[in-house]
């Protein structure tokens, strides 16, 4: 499905950027939105793939800004776990401009169908763990942070997911000091990410305008509705409408040779 350059295809952004920096900034999976979206409004994967990190770094920033100024971003924790998830994005940022856009796709298919698996088991324990002990910072978190760094610069989506179980079950922070730390993470990543496949031309730059001006409005109501007592359970509803929608999308896509004889 293609839709032509019009007004229906820029409202399209603004409502996907704006999904995506509300979800990764309240839980996660914002990217399940915005990147199979981009696909569907025909996009080429590889350029999808990139143009989709500015919404993603914008919101973040956003998202960073709105936490620190309430004072619950653990700057310590944020650049103990920033600097190897940076390391890891660098990595995968190089691996993804080798992939042809074809192995894109099914890397974007393989993370959606990993989301929902996801999102009925271990991420929905993690936002109902509420620990007693102190928040710390483990050499198993630092380890790990270097892997999903990885991923976040080869795909990005769900990488927020893999940051935020890292740090409520690893690390043990409560949700909002999670997503805080997640959102620090998330800019110098995706910020590596987006320098390196600037470089390279495969930036739609007005595509990513539009997304990051929702993503903006999306960030900062996803941190503002962070510390709500029912965050936590709008955060698992948004996730299953979210990923909902993209599975519906994918089997469109798949079925689209046998729907067309």
């Amino acid at each position: 499905m293609v839709i032509a350059d019009g007004p229906l295809y820029w409202a399209i952004l603004v409502f996907a950027g704006a999904a995506c920096g509300f979800l990764n900034t309240l839980a996660s999976s914002g990217s399940a939105v915005s990147l199979p979206l981009l696909v569907l409004l025909g996009m080429p994967e590889g350029a999808a793939n990139a143009t989709n990190r500015l919404p993603v770094l914008v919101g973040g920033i956003m998202a960073t800004i709105t936490f620190a100024r309430k004072g619950q971003l653990d700057w310590g924790a944020a650049w103990k776990l920033g600097v190897p998830a940076t390391a890891g994005a660098v990595v995968g940022a190089l691996a993804a401009e080798t992939l042809p856009g074809k192995d894109v796709g099914y890397l974007i298919t393989g993370a959606v169908l990993l989301a929902l698996v996801m999102l009925f088991t271990t991420t929905r324990q993690a936002l109902a763990q509420v620990f007693e002990a102190p928040a710390r910072v483990p050499p198993l978190a630092i380890g790990l942070m270097l892997g999903v760094g990885f991923w976040i610069g080869l795909i990005v989506l769900d990488g927020a997911t893999y940051v935020l179980l890292i740090l409520i079950l690893v690390c043990w922070y409560p949700l909002a000091q999670a997503n805080a730390l997640k959102s620090f993470i998330l800019v110098v990543t995706t910020a590596v990410a987006i320098a390196m496949f600037a470089s390279d031309g495969e930036m739609r730059f007005a595509e990513g305008a539009v997304l990051s001006a929702g993503s903006i409005a999306g960030g900062y109501f996803g941190a503002k509705f962070s510390s709500f007592p029912s965050a936590r359970t709008w955060a698992f509803r948004l996730l299953v409408v979210a990923i909902s929608l993209e599975l519906v999308h994918l089997a469109w896509q798949y079925t689209a040779s046998w729907r067309a004889n």
